[in-house]
């Protein structure tokens, strides 16, 4: 009985602690020519949009004889304040995250494909985040990714999935025990 209340309180801590968390959409990106390789923005190419999480290799217009570049964004809420991890990377080019308008990581990815992982304390309530990335060997696929990951919700599924596991074995033990109990004679 001791491992069904065990489990069951695990599984509700998780829930709760679940409910950190930080609601996305997806990126809104710009596409442009670069007038050189160290990161004049050029022409708008086209417009598209980036799932939260990504990873291009190559990039869509990659097959342009110039260097090309993006520049997304994408508003974030955070619920309550919590720490947020942030990984970016590329290949062939340069990329920055930016938070609020304010330079949060910044990577020279020139080859082969680098990244580089960041955490920080979001307040609640809404964030802007942008990546800036451009190309800087022309004669090779630029590529670009991006991740982001809220510690605490992952400790949470960790939890839940515990203590889902316990109340399993919890109700499975109970019942044999009933099943097996001796009745009086």
């Amino acid at each position: 009985m001791v491992i069904l209340v065990l489990g069951a309180a695990l599984l509700g801590y998780g829930f709760q602690s679940a409910a950190t968390s930080v609601e996305v959409g997806q990126w809104e990106v710009t596409w442009y020519t670069m007038r050189d390789t160290y990161g004049t923005w050029g022409e708008v190419i086209e417009t598209a949009t980036f799932p939260a999480n990504f990873n291009y290799d190559p990039l869509g217009p990659a097959t342009r004889p110039e260097p090309i570049g993006f520049k997304a964004v994408m508003e974030i809420n955070v619920l309550q304040t919590t720490n947020v991890g942030f990984t970016i990377g590329g290949d062939d080019g340069s990329i920055a995250l930016l938070i609020d308008g304010a330079s949060f990581n910044d990577l020279y990815c020139p080859d082969p494909n680098t990244s580089e992982s960041s955490e920080t304390t979001l307040s609640a309530g809404r964030h802007l985040l942008e990546i800036q990335y451009y190309q800087v060997l022309v004669e090779d696929d630029p590529a670009a990714t991006f991740s982001m990951s809220v510690p605490a919700q992952e400790s949470a599924a960790e939890i839940m999935t515990g203590g889902g596991a316990l109340l399993f074995i919890g109700i499975v033990v109970t019942l044999l025990g009933f099943l097996l109990k001796t009745k009086p004679s």
